[in-house]
Protein backbone atom coordinates (compact mmCIF):
# COMPACT_ATOMS: atom_id res chain seq x y z
CA UNK A 1 0.00 0.00 0.00
CA UNK A 2 1.26 3.64 -0.77
CA UNK A 3 0.05 6.86 -0.37
CA UNK A 4 -1.27 8.37 -3.68
CA UNK A 5 1.97 10.74 -5.00
CA UNK A 6 0.94 13.35 -7.00
CA UNK A 7 2.45 16.87 -6.27
CA UNK A 8 -0.59 18.85 -8.07
CA UNK A 9 -3.55 16.89 -6.66
CA UNK A 10 -1.71 17.42 -3.07
CA UNK A 11 -1.04 20.50 -3.01
CA UNK A 12 -5.28 20.42 -4.25
CA UNK A 13 -5.61 18.31 -1.37
CA UNK A 14 -4.30 20.76 1.18
CA UNK A 15 -6.45 23.37 -0.05
CA UNK A 16 -9.38 21.35 0.33
CA UNK A 17 -8.85 21.66 3.87
CA UNK A 18 -9.97 25.28 4.37
CA UNK A 19 -13.05 24.57 2.06
CA UNK A 20 -16.24 24.41 4.01
CA UNK A 21 -18.47 21.56 2.34
CA UNK A 22 -22.33 21.20 3.58
CA UNK A 23 -24.43 18.69 2.12
CA UNK A 24 -27.95 18.69 2.90
CA UNK A 25 -31.10 15.91 2.60
CA UNK A 26 -34.74 16.02 3.26
CA UNK A 27 -35.31 14.07 6.83
CA UNK A 28 -37.30 11.68 5.17
CA UNK A 29 -34.37 10.78 3.70
CA UNK A 30 -32.26 10.31 6.65
CA UNK A 31 -34.81 8.02 7.94
CA UNK A 32 -34.82 6.03 5.05
CA UNK A 33 -34.62 2.21 4.86
CA UNK A 34 -31.91 1.13 2.97
CA UNK A 35 -28.23 -0.67 3.46
CA UNK A 36 -25.01 0.95 1.90
CA UNK A 37 -21.01 -0.84 1.96
CA UNK A 38 -18.55 1.82 3.17
CA UNK A 39 -17.70 2.55 -1.01
CA UNK A 40 -20.89 2.74 -1.68
CA UNK A 41 -21.34 5.17 0.65
CA UNK A 42 -18.38 7.55 -0.44
CA UNK A 43 -19.99 7.88 -4.39
CA UNK A 44 -23.19 8.69 -2.50
CA UNK A 45 -21.41 11.16 -0.34
CA UNK A 46 -19.13 12.75 -3.22
CA UNK A 47 -22.54 13.25 -5.57
CA UNK A 48 -24.36 14.92 -2.76
CA UNK A 49 -21.60 17.03 -2.58
CA UNK A 50 -22.05 17.85 -6.06
CA UNK A 51 -25.24 19.18 -5.79
CA UNK A 52 -26.02 22.93 -5.54
CA UNK A 53 -28.96 24.95 -3.52
CA UNK A 54 -30.24 25.91 -6.30
CA UNK A 55 -30.29 23.23 -8.61
CA UNK A 56 -33.83 22.30 -10.19
CA UNK A 57 -32.98 18.93 -11.81
CA UNK A 58 -30.28 16.13 -11.83
CA UNK A 59 -27.25 16.57 -13.40
CA UNK A 60 -24.81 13.84 -14.65
CA UNK A 61 -21.72 13.87 -11.74
CA UNK A 62 -18.27 12.92 -12.61
CA UNK A 63 -16.48 11.61 -10.09
CA UNK A 64 -12.68 11.71 -9.93
CA UNK A 65 -10.47 8.98 -8.35
CA UNK A 66 -8.25 11.34 -6.89
CA UNK A 67 -10.92 13.44 -5.08
CA UNK A 68 -12.19 10.16 -3.69
CA UNK A 69 -8.71 9.19 -2.32
CA UNK A 70 -8.06 13.05 -1.06
CA UNK A 71 -10.98 14.04 0.38
CA UNK A 72 -11.56 10.33 2.18
CA UNK A 73 -8.00 10.27 3.31
CA UNK A 74 -7.45 6.85 1.23
CA UNK A 75 -4.63 5.04 0.42
CA UNK A 76 -3.72 4.32 -3.39
CA UNK A 77 -2.88 0.36 -4.02
CA UNK A 78 -3.22 0.06 -7.43
CA UNK A 79 -7.37 -1.22 -7.05
CA UNK A 80 -8.69 2.15 -5.76
CA UNK A 81 -10.19 2.66 -9.11
CA UNK A 82 -12.01 -1.33 -9.06
CA UNK A 83 -13.55 -0.41 -5.94
CA UNK A 84 -14.71 3.10 -7.15
CA UNK A 85 -16.51 1.63 -10.12
CA UNK A 86 -17.67 -1.62 -7.48
CA UNK A 87 -19.20 0.57 -5.32
CA UNK A 88 -20.91 3.08 -7.95
CA UNK A 89 -22.50 0.30 -9.83
CA UNK A 90 -23.79 -1.75 -6.76
CA UNK A 91 -25.25 2.27 -5.50
CA UNK A 92 -27.00 2.29 -9.04
CA UNK A 93 -28.39 -1.34 -7.96
CA UNK A 94 -28.98 -0.15 -4.69
CA UNK A 95 -32.94 0.19 -3.70
CA UNK A 96 -34.67 2.32 -0.28
CA UNK A 97 -37.72 3.35 1.23
CA UNK A 98 -38.84 6.45 2.00
CA UNK A 99 -41.70 7.72 3.47
CA UNK A 100 -43.45 10.51 1.71
CA UNK A 101 -46.56 12.79 2.95
CA UNK A 102 -49.10 13.42 -0.04
CA UNK A 103 -52.76 15.35 -0.08
CA UNK A 104 -54.34 11.69 0.39
CA UNK A 105 -52.09 10.43 3.45
CA UNK A 106 -48.92 8.91 3.89
CA UNK A 107 -47.44 6.78 1.36
CA UNK A 108 -43.92 4.61 1.39
CA UNK A 109 -41.77 5.41 -1.96
CA UNK A 110 -39.73 2.18 -3.25
CA UNK A 111 -36.97 3.61 -5.91
CA UNK A 112 -33.60 3.09 -7.24
CA UNK A 113 -31.19 5.39 -5.93
CA UNK A 114 -28.78 6.36 -8.85
CA UNK A 115 -28.88 5.25 -12.60
CA UNK A 116 -26.61 5.82 -15.54
CA UNK A 117 -23.13 4.77 -14.20
CA UNK A 118 -20.40 5.21 -16.73
CA UNK A 119 -17.10 4.03 -15.98
CA UNK A 120 -13.66 3.11 -18.15
CA UNK A 121 -13.26 -0.29 -18.86
CA UNK A 122 -9.00 -0.11 -18.76
CA UNK A 123 -8.36 0.40 -14.93
CA UNK A 124 -4.80 1.54 -15.75
CA UNK A 125 -6.55 4.59 -17.86
CA UNK A 126 -9.28 5.39 -15.51
CA UNK A 127 -9.55 8.44 -13.68
CA UNK A 128 -12.99 9.35 -13.20
CA UNK A 129 -16.48 7.89 -13.95
CA UNK A 130 -19.89 9.02 -14.36
CA UNK A 131 -23.34 8.76 -12.13
CA UNK A 132 -26.88 10.12 -11.34
CA UNK A 133 -29.33 10.12 -8.85
CA UNK A 134 -32.30 8.25 -9.70
CA UNK A 135 -35.33 11.28 -10.70
CA UNK A 136 -37.18 9.71 -7.80
CA UNK A 137 -35.08 11.15 -5.37
CA UNK A 138 -35.24 14.97 -6.37
CA UNK A 139 -38.45 16.11 -3.39
CA UNK A 140 -35.27 14.46 -1.15
CA UNK A 141 -32.35 16.28 -2.21
CA UNK A 142 -33.19 19.74 -4.62
CA UNK A 143 -34.88 22.35 -3.79
CA UNK A 144 -35.36 21.77 0.19
CA UNK A 145 -36.70 24.27 2.16
CA UNK A 146 -37.58 22.77 5.04
CA UNK A 147 -37.24 19.54 7.20
CA UNK A 148 -33.78 19.01 6.30
CA UNK A 149 -30.67 17.95 7.86
CA UNK A 150 -27.67 20.19 7.07
CA UNK A 151 -24.20 19.47 8.14
CA UNK A 152 -20.14 19.38 7.67
CA UNK A 153 -19.54 16.72 5.46
CA UNK A 154 -15.66 17.31 7.10
CA UNK A 155 -17.68 15.40 10.28
CA UNK A 156 -18.01 11.66 8.16
CA UNK A 157 -15.21 11.84 5.81
CA UNK A 158 -13.05 9.67 8.41
CA UNK A 159 -15.61 7.06 9.47
CA UNK A 160 -14.90 3.57 7.91
CA UNK A 161 -18.56 2.44 9.02
CA UNK A 162 -21.71 3.23 6.81
CA UNK A 163 -23.74 2.52 9.91
CA UNK A 164 -21.80 4.73 12.09
CA UNK A 165 -22.54 7.59 9.02
CA UNK A 166 -26.10 6.57 9.27
CA UNK A 167 -25.94 7.15 13.05
CA UNK A 168 -24.60 10.03 12.94
CA UNK A 169 -27.03 11.82 11.15
CA UNK A 170 -29.99 10.32 13.11
CA UNK A 171 -28.50 11.77 16.06
CA UNK A 172 -27.49 15.43 14.22
CA UNK A 173 -31.05 15.34 13.81
CA UNK A 174 -31.84 16.10 17.44
CA UNK A 175 -28.71 17.63 18.10
CA UNK A 176 -30.86 20.55 19.20
CA UNK A 177 -32.56 18.46 21.89
CA UNK A 178 -30.35 16.73 22.80
CA UNK A 179 -32.10 13.26 23.24
CA UNK A 180 -34.01 10.57 20.58
CA UNK A 181 -35.39 7.29 21.32
CA UNK A 182 -35.26 4.96 18.89
CA UNK A 183 -37.26 1.23 18.88
CA UNK A 184 -34.53 -1.54 17.96
CA UNK A 185 -36.99 -2.95 15.18
CA UNK A 186 -37.67 0.57 13.74
CA UNK A 187 -33.88 0.96 13.44
CA UNK A 188 -32.66 -2.26 12.33
CA UNK A 189 -35.22 -1.50 9.53
CA UNK A 190 -33.75 1.76 8.41
CA UNK A 191 -30.59 0.51 8.99
CA UNK A 192 -31.31 -2.55 6.61
CA UNK A 193 -30.17 -5.20 8.98
CA UNK A 194 -32.98 -7.14 10.00
CA UNK A 195 -31.76 -10.40 8.75
CA UNK A 196 -27.74 -9.44 9.27
CA UNK A 197 -28.13 -8.58 13.03
CA UNK A 198 -31.17 -10.34 14.48
CA UNK A 199 -29.74 -10.27 18.23
CA UNK A 200 -29.29 -7.17 19.85
CA UNK A 201 -26.01 -8.17 21.23
CA UNK A 202 -24.48 -8.60 18.08
CA UNK A 203 -26.49 -5.74 16.79
CA UNK A 204 -25.24 -3.33 19.83
CA UNK A 205 -21.64 -4.24 19.87
CA UNK A 206 -21.23 -4.08 15.76
CA UNK A 207 -23.30 -1.00 15.05
CA UNK A 208 -23.90 0.80 18.07
CA UNK A 209 -21.05 0.77 20.28
CA UNK A 210 -18.74 0.75 16.95
CA UNK A 211 -21.03 4.06 16.08
CA UNK A 212 -20.16 5.18 19.95
CA UNK A 213 -16.36 4.93 19.02
CA UNK A 214 -16.17 6.63 15.68
CA UNK A 215 -18.48 9.65 16.11
CA UNK A 216 -16.34 10.54 19.36
CA UNK A 217 -13.24 10.03 17.74
CA UNK A 218 -13.84 12.16 14.82
CA UNK A 219 -17.24 14.11 14.52
CA UNK A 220 -18.72 17.25 16.02
CA UNK A 221 -20.63 15.50 18.23
CA UNK A 222 -20.37 12.06 21.08
CA UNK A 223 -23.48 10.16 22.19
CA UNK A 224 -24.18 7.78 25.45
CA UNK A 225 -27.13 5.50 25.49
CA UNK A 226 -29.30 3.96 27.66
CA UNK A 227 -31.35 0.59 27.12
CA UNK A 228 -35.22 0.35 27.16
CA UNK A 229 -36.36 -2.87 28.31
CA UNK A 230 -39.69 -4.72 27.66
CA UNK A 231 -39.38 -7.54 30.22
CA UNK A 232 -36.43 -9.09 29.72
CA UNK A 233 -35.67 -7.78 26.26
CA UNK A 234 -34.03 -4.29 25.13
CA UNK A 235 -36.72 -2.46 22.66
CA UNK A 236 -35.23 0.42 22.11
CA UNK A 237 -32.37 2.77 22.95
CA UNK A 238 -32.46 6.63 23.97
CA UNK A 239 -29.27 8.30 22.73
CA UNK A 240 -28.24 11.13 24.62
CA UNK A 241 -26.65 13.43 22.21
CA UNK A 242 -23.58 15.57 23.58
CA UNK A 243 -20.64 18.25 21.26
CA UNK A 244 -18.05 16.49 21.06
CA UNK A 245 -15.68 19.84 21.90
CA UNK A 246 -12.37 17.96 21.12
CA UNK A 247 -14.33 18.19 17.38
CA UNK A 248 -15.05 21.82 17.90
CA UNK A 249 -12.52 22.35 14.28
CA UNK A 250 -15.22 20.31 12.47
CA UNK A 251 -18.11 22.33 10.80
CA UNK A 252 -21.19 22.98 13.21
CA UNK A 253 -24.79 22.41 11.40
CA UNK A 254 -26.72 25.47 10.34
CA UNK A 255 -30.17 25.17 9.37
CA UNK A 256 -30.58 27.53 6.54
CA UNK A 257 -27.39 27.49 5.29
CA UNK A 258 -26.31 27.55 1.33
CA UNK A 259 -24.01 25.30 -0.23
CA UNK A 260 -20.67 27.07 0.25
CA UNK A 261 -18.06 26.96 -2.59
CA UNK A 262 -14.59 27.66 -1.66
CA UNK A 263 -13.38 30.31 0.59
CA UNK A 264 -9.72 32.05 0.45
CA UNK A 265 -8.73 33.08 4.30
CA UNK A 266 -8.59 37.13 3.73
CA UNK A 267 -7.94 39.77 6.39
CA UNK A 268 -11.45 39.69 7.00
CA UNK A 269 -12.21 36.86 8.19
CA UNK A 270 -8.84 36.99 10.79
CA UNK A 271 -9.82 40.61 12.15
CA UNK A 272 -13.67 38.61 12.63
CA UNK A 273 -12.01 35.42 14.27
CA UNK A 274 -9.57 37.97 16.44
CA UNK A 275 -12.95 39.31 17.96
CA UNK A 276 -14.53 36.22 18.79
CA UNK A 277 -11.63 34.21 19.36
CA UNK A 278 -12.68 34.15 23.69
CA UNK A 279 -16.50 33.05 21.85
CA UNK A 280 -17.31 28.89 23.30
CA UNK A 281 -18.09 26.89 20.19
CA UNK A 282 -16.24 29.41 17.96
CA UNK A 283 -13.64 28.23 15.10
CA UNK A 284 -12.58 29.15 11.39
CA UNK A 285 -14.65 26.72 9.84
CA UNK A 286 -18.03 28.00 11.74
CA UNK A 287 -17.20 32.01 10.29
CA UNK A 288 -16.42 30.17 7.20
CA UNK A 289 -19.87 28.78 7.05
CA UNK A 290 -21.20 31.78 8.16
CA UNK A 291 -19.68 33.85 5.65
CA UNK A 292 -20.34 31.51 2.54
CA UNK A 293 -24.07 31.44 4.00
CA UNK A 294 -24.60 34.91 5.16
CA UNK A 295 -21.70 37.28 3.04
CA UNK A 296 -18.84 38.69 4.87
CA UNK A 297 -20.89 42.24 5.24
CA UNK A 298 -23.80 40.13 7.42
CA UNK A 299 -21.56 38.09 9.79
CA UNK A 300 -19.00 41.52 10.27
CA UNK A 301 -22.29 43.75 11.81
CA UNK A 302 -23.53 41.03 13.68
CA UNK A 303 -20.57 40.10 15.29
CA UNK A 304 -19.58 43.47 15.62
CA UNK A 305 -22.70 43.76 17.36
CA UNK A 306 -22.73 41.15 19.73
CA UNK A 307 -19.50 42.18 20.61
CA UNK A 308 -20.30 45.30 21.56
CA UNK A 309 -23.60 44.10 23.38
CA UNK A 310 -20.59 41.65 25.24
CA UNK A 311 -18.21 45.17 26.01
CA UNK A 312 -21.18 46.85 27.56
CA UNK A 313 -22.24 44.25 29.98
CA UNK A 314 -25.11 42.30 28.29
CA UNK A 315 -25.75 39.07 29.51
CA UNK A 316 -25.05 37.02 26.26
CA UNK A 317 -24.29 33.42 27.38
CA UNK A 318 -23.73 31.89 24.31
CA UNK A 319 -22.31 34.87 21.53
CA UNK A 320 -22.18 31.82 18.82
CA UNK A 321 -25.82 31.19 19.40
CA UNK A 322 -26.67 34.47 19.27
CA UNK A 323 -25.33 35.53 15.92
CA UNK A 324 -26.37 32.51 14.72
CA UNK A 325 -29.81 33.00 15.35
CA UNK A 326 -29.47 37.37 14.18
CA UNK A 327 -28.04 36.17 10.29
CA UNK A 328 -30.92 33.62 10.24
CA UNK A 329 -33.41 36.65 11.33
CA UNK A 330 -32.26 39.95 10.43
CA UNK A 331 -35.25 41.51 10.12
CA UNK A 332 -36.59 40.40 13.33
CA UNK A 333 -33.28 41.33 14.99
CA UNK A 334 -33.32 44.81 13.22
CA UNK A 335 -36.85 45.39 15.04
CA UNK A 336 -35.63 44.28 18.50
CA UNK A 337 -32.50 46.39 18.49
CA UNK A 338 -34.85 49.58 17.05
CA UNK A 339 -36.73 48.83 20.29
CA UNK A 340 -33.95 49.07 22.59
CA UNK A 341 -31.50 51.97 21.20
CA UNK A 342 -34.84 53.80 19.23
CA UNK A 343 -34.25 57.68 19.18
CA UNK A 344 -36.74 59.79 21.52
CA UNK A 345 -39.89 59.52 20.49
CA UNK A 346 -42.17 61.95 18.80
CA UNK A 347 -43.50 65.09 21.51
CA UNK A 348 -46.80 64.37 20.33
CA UNK A 349 -46.96 60.87 22.11
CA UNK A 350 -49.49 61.00 25.12
CA UNK A 351 -48.53 60.55 28.72
CA UNK A 352 -51.13 58.49 28.94
CA UNK A 353 -53.10 55.11 26.70
CA UNK A 354 -56.58 53.93 27.30
CA UNK A 355 -57.28 50.60 27.81
CA UNK A 356 -58.26 49.96 24.07
CA UNK A 357 -55.14 51.29 22.49
CA UNK A 358 -53.14 49.52 25.11
CA UNK A 359 -54.90 45.78 24.12
CA UNK A 360 -53.72 46.71 20.40
CA UNK A 361 -50.48 46.72 21.25
CA UNK A 362 -50.40 43.46 23.21
CA UNK A 363 -52.20 41.69 20.70
CA UNK A 364 -50.52 43.45 17.58
CA UNK A 365 -46.90 44.56 17.78
CA UNK A 366 -46.12 42.92 21.26
CA UNK A 367 -47.02 39.30 20.77
CA UNK A 368 -45.01 39.32 17.26
CA UNK A 369 -41.83 40.71 18.87
CA UNK A 370 -42.35 38.22 22.05
CA UNK A 371 -42.09 34.77 20.00
CA UNK A 372 -39.09 36.57 18.31
CA UNK A 373 -37.91 37.53 22.03
CA UNK A 374 -38.25 33.85 23.20
CA UNK A 375 -36.35 32.45 20.17
CA UNK A 376 -33.60 34.52 21.58
CA UNK A 377 -33.70 33.74 25.15
CA UNK A 378 -32.91 30.38 24.09
CA UNK A 379 -30.96 30.21 21.24
CA UNK A 380 -28.39 32.94 23.76
CA UNK A 381 -28.91 30.16 26.79
CA UNK A 382 -25.79 28.46 27.52
CA UNK A 383 -25.80 24.85 26.13
CA UNK A 384 -26.14 23.03 29.14
CA UNK A 385 -29.16 25.28 30.40
CA UNK A 386 -30.70 24.83 27.32
CA UNK A 387 -30.52 20.98 27.41
CA UNK A 388 -31.66 20.92 31.22
CA UNK A 389 -34.63 23.00 30.37
CA UNK A 390 -35.21 20.59 27.13
CA UNK A 391 -35.37 17.59 30.07
CA UNK A 392 -37.39 19.67 32.45
CA UNK A 393 -40.23 19.99 28.99
CA UNK A 394 -39.83 15.98 28.39
CA UNK A 395 -40.73 15.45 32.55
CA UNK A 396 -43.43 17.84 32.32
CA UNK A 397 -45.39 16.51 29.33
CA UNK A 398 -46.07 12.47 28.38
CA UNK A 399 -43.64 11.16 24.96
CA UNK A 400 -46.82 11.57 22.85
CA UNK A 401 -47.75 15.21 24.09
CA UNK A 402 -43.88 16.54 23.69
CA UNK A 403 -43.48 14.66 20.56
CA UNK A 404 -46.46 16.24 19.27
CA UNK A 405 -45.84 19.66 20.42
CA UNK A 406 -41.88 19.89 19.65
CA UNK A 407 -41.25 17.44 16.89
CA UNK A 408 -42.83 17.41 13.05
CA UNK A 409 -44.26 15.00 11.45
CA UNK A 410 -41.28 13.38 9.98
CA UNK A 411 -39.39 13.28 13.47
CA UNK A 412 -37.37 16.03 13.22
CA UNK A 413 -36.84 18.67 15.72
CA UNK A 414 -39.74 22.30 15.71
CA UNK A 415 -37.01 24.28 16.60
CA UNK A 416 -39.15 27.70 16.95
CA UNK A 417 -41.71 25.89 19.14
CA UNK A 418 -39.01 24.15 21.30
CA UNK A 419 -36.90 27.73 21.74
CA UNK A 420 -40.36 29.16 22.36
CA UNK A 421 -40.75 26.86 25.12
CA UNK A 422 -37.59 27.21 26.48
CA UNK A 423 -37.48 30.97 26.03
CA UNK A 424 -41.04 30.66 28.25
CA UNK A 425 -39.63 28.44 30.89
CA UNK A 426 -35.80 30.64 30.98
CA UNK A 427 -37.94 33.48 31.35
CA UNK A 428 -39.65 32.14 34.68
CA UNK A 429 -36.88 31.09 36.30
CA UNK A 430 -35.86 34.53 35.91
CA UNK A 431 -39.01 35.35 37.67
CA UNK A 432 -40.25 37.31 34.66
CA UNK A 433 -44.01 37.51 32.84
CA UNK A 434 -45.14 38.02 29.60
CA UNK A 435 -46.71 40.84 31.36
CA UNK A 436 -43.86 42.34 33.01
CA UNK A 437 -41.30 42.49 29.59
CA UNK A 438 -44.91 43.87 28.15
CA UNK A 439 -43.90 47.08 30.34
CA UNK A 440 -40.35 47.05 29.57
CA UNK A 441 -41.14 46.83 25.78
CA UNK A 442 -43.90 49.60 26.42
CA UNK A 443 -41.54 51.71 28.37
CA UNK A 444 -39.14 51.01 25.72
CA UNK A 445 -41.05 51.82 22.79
CA UNK A 446 -42.26 55.25 24.06
CA UNK A 447 -39.12 56.00 26.05
CA UNK A 448 -40.83 57.22 28.94
CA UNK A 449 -42.79 54.70 31.98
CA UNK A 450 -46.66 54.99 31.67
CA UNK A 451 -48.66 54.45 34.51
CA UNK A 452 -52.17 53.27 34.05
CA UNK A 453 -54.20 52.70 36.97
CA UNK A 454 -55.50 55.62 39.21
CA UNK A 455 -52.69 54.11 42.05
CA UNK A 456 -50.02 54.94 39.51
CA UNK A 457 -48.71 51.19 39.46
CA UNK A 458 -48.00 49.25 36.27
CA UNK A 459 -50.80 46.31 36.26
CA UNK A 460 -51.90 44.08 33.49
CA UNK A 461 -55.52 45.05 31.58
CA UNK A 462 -57.52 41.64 31.39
Amino acid sequence: MKKLKNDKNSSQGNKETNVVKLIRKANRLVEGKYRFDIWEMRVFTKMLMKIHRDDEDFKVYRIYLHEVIQDFELQEDGHSYKYLKQGAERLGRREIRVLMDTPDGKMELFTHIATGVKSFVEEKSAKYLDISFHPDMKPFLLQLQSQFLMYDVRNILKLQSSFSIRIYELLKQYETIGKRQIKIQELKEMLDVVDKYPLYGNFKQRVIVKAQEDLEEFTDIKFTFDEVKTGRAVTALTFWILPNKNKQDVGKMLYFPEIAEELSLESELDKLLAISKNWEGMSKNLMEQWINTYGIEAVEQEVSKANKLIFEGKNIHNPVGFVTWALQNPNVVKDLANTATASPIIHKVPTKLNSKEIETYWKGDFNEWFLAYLQQIAIAAKHETFHAVVEELRNLYPEKVFSSLFLHKDGSVNEEALNSSVGVRLLEKDKKTKESVFADWFYEKFQRKIFLQRNGTWEFLE
